[in-house]
Order: structure tokens, then sequence, then C-alpha cells
């Protein structure tokens, strides 16, 4: 029995052959074509899937049978073969089909990475990485001020398939016109090239930029100036003398 995988075209993977193939483990969607060799000649065969599906088989030249399926679901398969009086007999074991999981893919924030602070002037960075077994289809970013309306920005998405992704973002509050106490709410959304109907894109975790009063920005800078200044008068006036 030959067994030749041929993966769904979103895994971007070659065919893959089974010389020695039986159970089946795949993605769902997969397509199988099959080669059963007879030990003895024989007019037909057909191949049984859960005991009660039964499919022909195609006679080819050299005594082979063949046949193509497309993998849905689990469950269990056997070839069977026409015998001297037109009967059909088991002619193999029973063999498993198992469907594999594509695994989602994930997304998180590096940069922060975390809830942080700003006065209504400043520029806030953020930076989102995502990643995925069979590449990268979008990476979007999405926030709202005060929890009102959201608005999304596209930061990957159409072109090349990476099965990495990092892409940034930068909140220039002075535009979105802050004020203190008001807030930046984001979060990030990742979708793979997986199109299957139970596919949904995957959300990182929501994060926030509280805006804080420039009032205490100002006062820590002030401060910090002053306490320097006092250093280098110091150095002067031990080097003169006076």
């Amino acid at each position: 029995l030959e067994l030749e995988y041929h993966f769904p075209a979103y895994t971007q993977l070659a065919p893959r052959v089974i010389e020695n193939g039986g159970d089946i483990a795949v993605l769902r969607g997969a397509e199988i074509r099959l080669r059963a060799f007879p030990t003895m000649g024989t007019p037909a065969g057909q191949i049984l899937f859960d005991e009660a599906d039964a499919r022909v088989l195609t006679l080819t030249e050299d005594g082979a049978f063949t046949m193509s399926f497309e993998v849905s679901e689990e469950g269990f398969y056997r070839i069977e073969l026409e015998g001297p009086r037109g009967e059909m007999i088991t002619a193999s074991p029973q063999y498993t089909i198992d469907v594999l999981t594509d695994q989602p893919p994930s997304v998180s924030f590096v940069k922060p990475g975390r809830d942080s602070t700003a006065s209504p002037i400043e520029e806030v960075y953020v930076e989102a990485r995502a990643d995925d077994d069979f590449g990268v289809q979008t990476l979007s970013l999405t926030y709202s001020v005060n929890g009102g309306p959201e608005q999304t920005t596209n930061l990957y998405g159409g072109g090349s398939t990476l099965k990495e992704v990092s892409a940034g973002h930068t909140f220039f509050l002075e535009e979105l016109e802050l004020v203190p106490g008001d807030f930046v709410s984001y979060y990030a959304k990742v979708a793979d090239n997986n199109q299957a109907e139970d596919a949904t894109p995957v959300k990182s975790d929501l994060y926030f930029v509280q805006v804080r009063a420039f009032r205490k920005d100002f006062r820590a800078a002030e401060s910090q100036a002053g306490g320097g200044g006092g250093g280098a008068n110091a150095i002067v006036d031990g080097g003169d003398g006076t």
C-alpha cells in the first residue's frame, strides 16, 4: 500500500510519499492518493470507509489499484479485493484515519509588554510579535480612546508568508487630543494561512496607556536639573579657591 500526501495549499508543504502505508495522520483537507498492490491478480477492488462507505478502486495496467480522497474527518478504512467467485474479500488490516489539528497562531506585545503611563504630548511605541507553524497571514493593531469606537491599523499582511512577524506602531498622543485621566486601550490580532471554516484570528492581551498630568514630568525634570547645577558650582568653587 502506497500513500501520497498532498497537503492543504496554505501549508506550502511539498507532497510526501509513504511507501509502506497504512494508518493515516494528516491535516484536515489533505488529499490522499492511494495505490494498492495485490499479491495476486484480481479484476476489481474497493476501499471501505467505516464499514459503510465503499468506493471503487481503479485498476491500472500494472495490476495496481488507485484512488484519491480528501481527509475531512477521523475514521477507519480497509481494502477489499474481488475473489475467484466474484465476492469481495478483506485484503488488508483495518487502518485508522486521524485528523491532525493545525495549531493556532500566537501573538503578544514585546514592547512595552505591560500597561504604561505617558504625558499628553508623548509618543508611545508598541511592538507586536506573531508566529505560526505554517505562516502568518495578517497582523493588525486595534485601539480605542476612553473605551470609545475601535480603530484598526494593519501592521502586516498581503505579502510573502512568514512564520514569524514583528511589527510596531507609534501612538502620537498629542494628535489624539488627550487630557490627564484619559486612556488608550489596545490589542493585536493575528490570522494564519489556514482558511478552514473553524479557523479564527487570535487576539493578544489587552493593554492600556494611562495619560498622566504633564506637570509631574516637569517637576521631576526641574528637580533633577537643579541638583546637577549645584554639583557643578561646587566643583568650580573648589577649583579657584574663592
